[in-house]
């Protein structure tokens, strides 16, 4: 009767993917988005395809299972916690080469902020999003985009392959100047996760993109819409009214007229 509790109780746990480690420091490199108080991102693992791995196996193949390798009975959450330390993202895709039990388990720390850093990481993220008979929802898993290190080529074309992606936490896109609300929008419209914008210095964006943020992201805790010039009171005063969470407001030179009164 022992091992029976003990299988029923693994079995829980291996299920339980909404459950995250504590995270270190975010290496976002927009110091405004580097501030205290934000919450921190998740590692909701929306895998419900997969839960049923460990389910399928009977009780005598899963105890000779873990007879032969004892990992198997840590349960998710501890995994999580150890592949959380590794040190680099190949690291962790060698971990989802092990088994599906690590895959479910390593994905989330892989994919939660992808490397935006080349053109040949945006094409691979794209491309595994947009993927219809891909094993994992990665468009669910993404919680931080940064891509202002290709600031100056990052278009709406580029951006509108993310728009799927209704989990962000953390969205950096300082001096991606050839955006506009037409990829912008869509990719705030519901998403209830939000928790930080950082779109200095697109001057192209408009009062379309704030109004959206201000219906979807309630959440929202820190905005930067320094240098953005078609930006009116309007748009500023809905988020601002919606958005009771906020802590951090920077729109610095972002219109000329009379003085603002948020409250």
């Amino acid at each position: 009767m022992a091992r029976a509790r003990r299988f029923d109780r693994s079995r829980s746990n291996s299920s339980s993917s909404s459950t995250s480690p504590e995270r270190g420091a975010d290496d976002d490199n927009d110091s405004f988005m580097l501030q205290n108080n934000d919450s921190q991102s998740s590692l909701a693992l929306s895998l419900s395809e997969t839960d049923m791995v460990t389910d399928s196996l009977t009780e005598r193949e899963y105890e000779e299972r873990c007879r032969l390798c004892p990992v198997y009975r840590l349960p998710a959450e501890l995994l999580i916690s150890i592949f959380a330390r590794l040190s680099s993202p190949k690291d962790h895709q060698s971990c989802m080469l092990v088994s599906r039990d690590w895959a479910r388990n390593s994905v989330g720390l892989l994919w939660h902020r992808p490397s935006m850093s080349n053109w040949h990481n945006v094409q691979n993220v794209i491309k595994s999003i947009r993927k219809a008979d891909k094993f994992f929802a990665y468009q669910e898993l993404v919680k931080r985009l940064n891509m202002s290190t290709l600031a100056a080529q990052v278009s709406d074309g580029t951006l509108g392959g993310m728009n799927s992606c209704k989990r962000i936490e953390r969205l950096t896109l300082t001096t991606c100047t050839k955006l506009t609300d037409v990829s912008l929008a869509p990719l705030v419209e519901g998403n209830r996760s939000l928790v930080a914008l950082d779109v200095t210095g697109i001057e192209q964006l408009t009062d379309r993109t704030l109004f959206a943020v201000a219906e979807n992201c309630l959440r929202l805790q820190g905005l930067n819409v320094t240098g953005c010039r078609r930006l009116t009171d309007a748009s500023i005063v809905k988020v601002a009214q919606n958005c009771r969470h906020l802590k951090r407001v920077s729109c610095s030179r972002w219109t000329v007229g009379p003085p603002l009164m948020l409250f």
